[in-house]
């Protein structure tokens, strides 16, 4: 009797041409969640513009005339706030995506096979087009108001990509969770508003209290902002010891997100 080996196609397919194959779906799923988006508006991608620069412009008047608030010595608190929204947005808005990439996608999941850890990396990815716009209005602000970016400025590549395997991670936990359990959906965003607050967006690391500061530095969000305002605006300095936990905290996440979705995955097709 003829043997019949039977295999998926994955098995054999080679890594390299598998890793292309899932940069491509996670490229076409990004492109195709900005489009959804943004197609039926009037202003169109404008709006990844508009609403952080309109958030920092309100924000930036109650902040600085009215609570007096102050941010980088020598910037414009509207600069400073636009800045620190502008990395945030990256955070909050991936994750505000992420939460519902799977249950938004019921159908096409069962009618496909597909990784499933690519929708919320698509995600994520998606919201790098905006922070790419918001990015180029930053610079425009500093050259309105005639900032100077800081000496270390090259540095932010490095903290946008430690950003972004927190986010990852994290958008792997809020996607598997919610599957199961929909009130994630509906508590996310006031924890992230909580988050917001907690983080130096509005304000510098520097103007909390000595004794409240050491727990920021379990915060790696705050941090990587922290370390982005400054090395775009301010001196750039960076503290290494702060630095290397907020990496270790961040690659930390990722794993334990990855290893949650893998091990909730099995449960979606059930689920949903």
């Amino acid at each position: 009797m003829e043997k019949v080996e039977v295999y998926f196609i994955e098995e054999k397919e080679p890594v390299k041409h598998r890793c292309r194959r899932y940069y491509d779906l996670i490229m076409g799923l990004a492109l195709r969640d900005v489009k959804m988006r943004y197609q039926l508006s009037i202003l169109g991608l404008y709006w990844a513009v508009l609403n952080p620069l309109l958030m920092a412009l309100i924000w930036g008047f109650v902040f600085s005339q009215i609570f007096r608030v102050q941010g980088i010595e020598g910037v414009p608190y509207v600069v400073f706030l636009f800045c620190g929204i502008t990395f945030w947005n990256l955070f909050a808005n991936s994750l505000l995506s992420a939460v519902n990439c799977l249950t938004g996608n019921a159908s096409l999941l069962a009618k496909l096979y597909f990784p499933r850890v690519i929708l919320p990396a698509a995600s994520v990815v998606a919201r790098v087009v905006d922070f790419s716009f918001s990015l180029l209005v930053l610079i425009i602000l500093m050259l309105i108001n005639k900032v100077s970016p800081g000496p270390k400025w090259w540095l932010v590549p490095l903290f946008v990509v430690i950003q972004l395997i927190f986010t990852l991670g994290m958008a792997y936990i809020v996607a598997a969770l919610n599957v199961l359990y929909r009130d994630v959906n509906q508590i996310l965003g006031i924890l992230l508003m909580l988050w917001m607050y907690m983080s130096p967006v509005l304000y510098t690391i520097e103007q909390v209290p000595l004794n409240f500061r050491k727990y920021f530095l379990f915060n790696p969000i705050g941090q990587l902002i922290n370390m982005e305002t400054s090395a775009v605006l301010g001196s750039g300095q960076v503290d290494s010891y702060a630095l290397s936990i907020t990496a270790a905290i961040a690659m930390g996440i990722y794993v334990v997100g990855l290893l949650v979705f893998r091990y909730l995955e099995p449960t979606f097709a059930e689920v949903m």
